[in-house]
């Protein structure tokens, strides 16, 4: 099986001369399985690797001995190993996730930090074919995409070099070569969806239809990824850098037919490791022939938001500053904190941009800062009449979630200036020469 387990990693060059692997280890027979083939694998390949190992505080005095395990382990093969304690029960209250989701988000995150940490450029998880299926199935039945019926997805600096062997087989390995592991005892209930998939559905299935289910699964998601492959997806083709970040442009995905536009944003919520359920797709898609701005929620602490004609993912801010809803009186020259803005006026002859507005204001005047107003007017550059300010934040496509926020600078009860999107004629002043200049920018561009 170590032979086999070697000629696969050789043929699809998991891993290569040079290599430093961080190997996600819990001590069960599957990560004992893969410690022992990447040991073997050490005798033809030139390469190193240590032991990643995550205490989720969910057992006990179980969970302790796992830990306890795995650095023996480590110890009798002499490869270093990093422990982290972490209870998955206070992330998945915190985050308002499932037991399982808080664990995965908690082991790669750990994964990732080791892999700095130690230099390496791979991560080794202990997959197997078994997980596959379950995979496929679990996903299959909450209603997921093609692209999500792969099972289990690869990704650029994570390797599964045993996610071709059955449990089985593995199982039988361990035993007859009289290796110990250990035991996760949560696997044989039914508390978790997999659990109840991989103890109830499929050992039914197999009993009443056909014994070589599993077998069935696995060439059908083979053939599902060979279509992947054919029908990939060039992200770059839809994407444009505007407004300080990359966004994807949705006249340019509604040129394609509807299957394509599906892969499209399935394949842009896998760039940030989200999972593209036919549920959440579909709002996507809804979602790009609607008006104005939207944002969805995603699951990680991610959002999504449509503003105008692009779409993007960030995360979602937590943390914000507190809102200033009184008038500020300040007299100039001043520079002050409003909201997330800092707003600043001084003495200049010139203006740039959209963020500065030279002025015909002087020193010593008395200036109101404050958020809009039911009914609020000002009169643009080089027009004679006045405009509605929530017509001009339309025009200007200014999104809703924003115009709240935006500071007003007025003189006398009359707008000066709509930070960043409108300045006045009647305050405008005359360049190269002297005048007060007003300056916006955003807090965490200071």
């Amino acid at each position: 099986m170590l032979k086999k387990i070697l000629k696969k990693i050789k043929d699809e060059k998991l891993i290569e001369e040079g290599d430093k692997i961080v190997l996600g280890f819990s001590g069960g027979p599957d990560s004992v399985f893969l410690l022992e083939a990447l040991n073997y694998a050490r005798k033809e390949i030139n390469f190193e690797f240590v032991l990643a190992h995550v205490n989720h505080l969910l057992r006990g005095e179980n969970s302790d001995t796992d830990e306890k395990f795995s650095i023996e382990c480590s110890e009798r093969l002499n490869i270093p190993i990093f422990v982290k304690r972490a209870s998955i029960e206070e992330i998945a209250k915190e985050n308002n996730i499932g037991l399982e989701e808080a664990g995965r988000f908690i082991r790669y995150e750990f994964f990732e930090d080791i892999l700095k940490k130690t230099s390496s450029n791979k991560i080794a998880i202990a997959h197997n074919l078994d997980d596959q299926i379950e995979t496929f199935l679990f996903r299959l039945i909450r209603g997921s995409s093609l692209e999500g019926l792969e099972g289990i997805p690869n990704r650029e600096n994570i390797i599964r070099p045993i996610n071709e062997v059955y449990k089985s087989n593995i199982l039988e390995f361990l035993d007859e070569n009289k290796i110990k592991y250990r035991i996760d005892e949560t696997n044989f209930e039914n508390d978790f969806t997999r659990n109840s998939i991989r103890l109830d559905l499929i050992p039914w299935i197999e009993k009443r239809y056909n014994n070589n289910f599993k077998d069935k699964i696995f060439n059908l998601i083979s053939e599902i990824k060979e279509v992947n492959k054919i029908l990939e997806i060039d992200l770059k083709k839809y994407e444009e850098f505007r407004d300080n970040r990359w966004s994807l442009n949705i006249d340019l995905i509604e040129l394609e037919e509807n299957y394509i536009q599906r892969k499209i944003i399935n394949e842009y919520l896998k760039k940030y490791n989200l999972e593209g359920s036919r549920e959440k797709i579909g709002n996507i898609i809804k979602l790009l022939n609607s008006n104005g701005s939207k944002i969805i929620k995603l699951e990680k602490g991610f959002i999504l938001k449509k503003q105008y004609k692009n779409i993007w993912i960030e995360k979602e801010k937590k943390d914000k500053l507190k809102k200033v809803n009184k008038l500020v009186t300040e007299k100039i020259p001043f520079k002050i904190i409003f909201n997330s803005y800092i707003v600043e006026a001084m003495e200049d002859n010139k203006s740039f941009g959209k963020n500065e507005f030279l002025t015909n204001l002087k020193i010593g005047d008395t200036i109101e800062i404050r958020m809009r107003k039911d009914g609020d007017k000002i009169r643009p550059l080089g027009m004679e009449s006045y405009k509605k300010l929530k017509d001009v934040f339309i025009n200007e496509k200014v999104p809703k979630d924003v115009r709240g926020e935006i500071p007003l600078i007025l003189k006398d009860d009359e707008i000066v200036w709509a930070s960043g999107v409108k300045k006045s004629e009647s305050f405008k002043g005359e360049e190269n020469k002297k005048g007060i200049k007003l300056i916006i920018r955003r807090q965490d561009e200071e």
